[in-house]
């Protein structure tokens, strides 16, 4: 099947993998000895060591690197097929599963999104008939065909013989000519057999007759594959079939929904169905119509066109493309007032003009739409033409944008609440956060997940958590949080221009003003605070960096996101030091604090708006301990949140305010 299949695509179309594949690694040319070594994890191994056996993976052959997980490579083939389409190129994506990881959430993310956006992609169901070690009718396959949920999403489906080496080749070249034609995804069901089961499941002896029968065709007492090597021979010759009709040959090939999906004979409303050469094709157009410049604002330069893909963007690499920096650049000098929302908005329309291979990529980048009023027509359709609206999928929003940023682009994922995230919490801690690592660092994948977070909106325990503790503790992930204008602007175009990837948390409460936390106060907008003040061209804040807020001979305060400014209000004067800190966790590298305000005071408060168990303040006290425990004249104190869900009617007395911000300097000051 593998071989077949592999022999069916060309050499620049990505292959998503699982661990079973192995005839597409030796189908690409890759050397025998390079899989054994790989098997061995001897020094020649392809992975460094970091992989199981037969993880393999290779850049040059367009292989992404196999994850262990079921079904995860699904939705991130997806999203490399709509970056081809963005970027107008002529290549697709197939990716294979087996019949069992079919009932993962992630099959149905690849079959979502690869419909809404009409995606050029082949999804394969490789159907042994044993589904890991339950029979397959335990993961859904019964009654029905893993084919036939394809129409249900309005997708093509397909079954084949997978044992037939030319029904195989001719479904996949088929399903091939339909991507490229722009006639949307494909879902084979390729049926073969195993005649044992899993490892795990060997001991009980191979498969029971009543469900031997079941799993084997009529009149068939064992399986064997029907092509010949002449055959073959025919095909790497020239000669091939091809898929026309419900039924050809003797591989059974059949085409589920009624054949009403074939791609000669759509009707009217498939044809008009949104997907993303559509979108991208009008905006870009109208963009260039109304400014005569591309994306970047430069003269048109070579583009890459199709009948299908009339996109307009830069032909060649989008790995890492910077634009005309220096006009935007030159605009540094310009500050304005600006709020949270208007600061991150004027960072993307930077980025977005500056680099077209960046784009937002989720549900709320309509939501917040003030802007500075300086930025011109032009930005705003620069924005629409870069924005892609998806489903209220989020383990689907980033599966895709792990496929997107594999392609070359460095797209902005957006999640609506950080209480929403969890869905996604799979893909960004078991896929995103490892890319790099698991293949040795010949893929990388930049991408930036925006989201609002935190408490004081009157949101309840679903839209007021404040999670970053949990990502902090998963390696590979770059965390931000940040608590005013200046540095969210400034982090967030840091954070696009990442290689890796950062998970970008937004104090919601901050949005629109420095909130002291104190409710019963007018609100106050953040054109009366120095950091409302914002540059209105391009500025970059480091990642891992303290920033000294205010000097402080007594106590220092270290704190992130919504404290700073509920710390900064606490009355004192110069008796309190108070530190910002944007913090970054990158793979093993260790929380990098400039310690010496703590060794000058000698005493140490540590609050952020987080539950305090577990909270990441505990990891902060951890380290102030171990690196200053001489210094200390007292024992570190802690301001957080409750060890219990977001209080919707008690919500002033969950969050820290002023008031447990100063029994804790009381403490500290007194216990010394």
């Amino acid at each position: 099947m593998s071989v077949a299949q592999c022999m069916a695509l060309r050499p620049g179309d990505m292959l998503f993998p699982s661990y079973r594949n192995q005839g597409l690694q030796i189908a690409r040319g890759i050397a025998l000895v390079d899989l054994m070594c790989q098997l061995l994890s001897n020094t020649r191994d392809m992975c460094k060591g970091r992989q199981l056996p037969v993880m393999y993976h290779s850049k040059a052959g367009n292989i992404f690197s196999i994850s262990g997980n079921l079904a995860t490579q699904f939705p991130q083939a997806v999203g490399w097929a709509m970056a081809a389409a963005i970027k107008g190129e002529d290549h697709l994506a197939a990716s294979w599963i087996g019949e069992g990881s079919s009932a993962e959430a992630d099959f149905h993310h690849a079959l979502l999104f690869a419909s809404v956006y009409q995606a050029p992609v082949i999804l394969n169901v490789v159907n042994n008939q044993w589904a890991i070690s339950t029979f397959q009718g335990y993961a859904g396959g019964e009654q029905r065909s893993f084919a036939a949920r394809g129409p249900g999403y309005g997708i093509a489906g397909i079954r084949v013989d997978g044992n037939d080496f030319l029904a195989v080749y001719g479904v996949t070249q088929w399903a091939a000519e339909r991507a490229r034609t722009g006639a949307g995804p494909t879902l084979i069901e390729l049926v073969t057999y195993r005649a044992a089961r899993a490892l795990h499941q060997r001991r009980s002896g191979p498969l029971p007759r009543q469900e031997r029968s079941r799993t084997l065709a009529p009149g068939r007492s064992h399986p064997a594959p029907q092509t010949t090597f002449d055959q073959i021979g025919r095909v790497v010759g020239g000669a091939s079939p091809s898929v026309d009709g419900r039924t050809r040959g003797a591989g059974g090939v059949q085409l589920e929904g009624g054949g009403g999906l074939r791609h000669d004979e759509r009707g009217p409303e498939a044809q008009c169905r949104s997907n993303v050469r559509g979108c991208l094709q009008g905006n870009a157009r109208a963009l260039a119509e109304a400014t005569g410049l591309d994306a970047r604002g430069a003269e048109p330069a070579r583009r890459l066109r199709s009948p299908v893909r009339g996109n307009v963007i830069r032909k060649g690499p989008q790995r890492r493309f910077r634009g005309n920096v220096d006009s935007l650049r030159g605009d540094l000098g310009a500050v304005a007032n600006m709020n949270m929302i208007q600061a991150l908005n004027s960072a993307m329309d930077i980025m977005l003009r500056q680099d077209p291979s960046v784009g937002a990529h989720g549900r709320r980048h309509r939501l917040f739409r003030r802007r500075v009023s300086r930025h011109r027509r032009a930005a705003a359709q620069v924005r629409r033409a870069s924005c892609h609206r998806t489903p209220i999928a989020e383990g689907g929003i980033v599966a895709t944008a792990i496929g997107m940023s594999v392609n070359g682009l460095r797209p902005v994922a957006e999640i609506q609440f950080a209480d929403y995230i969890y869905p996604g919490f799979d893909q960004i801690c078991s896929e995103l956060a490892r890319i790099r690592y698991r293949s040795a660092g010949e893929f990388f994948a930049p991408v930036t997940i925006r989201t609002p977070c935190g408490g004081g909106i009157r949101g309840g325990q679903t839209h007021s958590q404040s999670p970053e503790g949990i990502f902090t503790h998963v390696s590979g992930i770059k965390v931000v949080d940040a608590s005013n204008p200046y540095d969210a602007k400034g982090l967030l175009i840091t954070s696009i221009e990442d290689d890796d990837p950062v998970v970008f948390f937004e104090p919601k409460r901050l949005y629109n003003g420095p909130f002291d936390g104190d409710p019963t106060k007018p609100a106050v907008p953040w054109s009366t605070h120095p950091k409302g003040q914002v540059d209105e061209g391009y500025y970059k804040v480091p990642l891992g960096k303290a920033d000294v807020v205010r000097a402080g001979a007594q106590v220092t305060v270290i704190t992130y996101g919504t404290m700073v400014v509920r710390c900064g209000r606490r009355g004192g004067g110069d008796e309190l030091g108070r530190r910002d800190h944007r913090f970054a966790i990158s793979g093993t590298a260790r929380c990098r604090y400039d310690l010496q305000l703590v060794r000058k005071t000698g005493r140490c408060v540590v609050a952020h708006e987080a539950t305090r168990f577990s909270g990441f303040g505990a990891e902060i006290l951890s380290i102030v301990q171990e690196e200053c425990f001489w210094d200390l004249e007292a024992p570190i104190q802690r301001v957080t949140g409750w060890d219990t869900p977001y209080p919707h009617a008690f919500e002033w007395e969950y969050f820290p305010g002023q008031a447990r911000v100063a029994m804790a300097l009381k403490a500290v000051m007194e216990l010394a």
